[in-house]
């Protein structure tokens, strides 16, 4: 009767130890967390690039909804004044007033509760319509190279930069200015038909550099300066 009962320990025993749970303690296997996707960029609906855009001051931004995205943040820049007007909302379209009859630029900065990323969608340009009139001034030119506050090697320096005019049948050309004065003040080429250049410069220091842009109706516009470091 006692090898009975001990020979039932043993088997309890048993069943215990094999319906035991594993100690989470212990050096089981952990999940990874899932994988944090960063947002992506939108692509800009309009006001389209390059374009006269509208009559009034309300003007309605439009775009497409981007992946991993929780916030668009939208960057409207008036290009004569240089003042920007930042908006964020959830939507894909926002209203906004403006000043009538100058040029701006926007782009979108899509953002996510999850991730610190951002992602930058690309930068457009559009005329608000003003009072009527035959010929829009040109965009103020984009400095390309040398990027801002660069440094570059003394010798020959190539500088380039993008220009565009709603008026589609204007001619355009342009003046660089480059001094070692902000603004710069010293017009070093002047009537330029393409949008690069090179100009030697031999003497180390600190450069600031604009184009001015000017149609075959006499208009023009100023791009804004922009600083180099020339060191070897």
């Amino acid at each position: 009767m006692k090898k009975l009962y001990f020979t039932f320990l043993i088997l309890i025993s048993l069943i215990v130890i094999s319906c035991g749970g594993k100690d989470d303690g212990g050096g089981g296997n952990v999940d990874p967390p899932d994988p944090i996707n960063p947002p992506t960029s939108t692509t800009l609906v309009s006001p389209a690039n390059n374009t006269e855009c509208l009559d009034g001051e309300n003007v309605e931004f439009r775009w497409n909804s981007s992946q991993y995205t929780d916030t668009y943040t939208i960057n409207v820049k008036n290009l004569l004044t240089q003042s920007v007007i930042s908006q964020s909302t959830t939507s894909t379209t926002i209203t906004i007033q403006l000043e009538k009859g100058q040029p701006y630029s926007w782009y979108i900065v899509s953002s996510s509760n999850s991730s610190s990323d951002t992602a930058e969608s690309e930068k457009w340009k559009f005329y608000l319509k003003g009072d009527q009139t035959s010929n829009y001034a040109p965009f103020p030119a984009d400095l390309i190279k040398p990027t801002a506050e660069a440094t570059v090697a003394p010798g020959s320096i190539e500088f380039e930069w993008s220009g565009s005019d709603v008026d589609t049948g204007d001619t355009l050309t342009y003046d660089l200015y480059l001094s070692t004065s902000n603004p710069p003040t010293t017009r070093i080429q002047s009537n330029i038909t393409s949008t690069k250049v090179t100009q030697n410069i031999s003497d180390l220091g600190v450069y600031y550099w604009k184009i001015i842009t000017k149609d075959n109706s006499g208009s023009n516009s100023d791009s804004g300066v922009s600083k180099f470091t020339v060191a070897n």
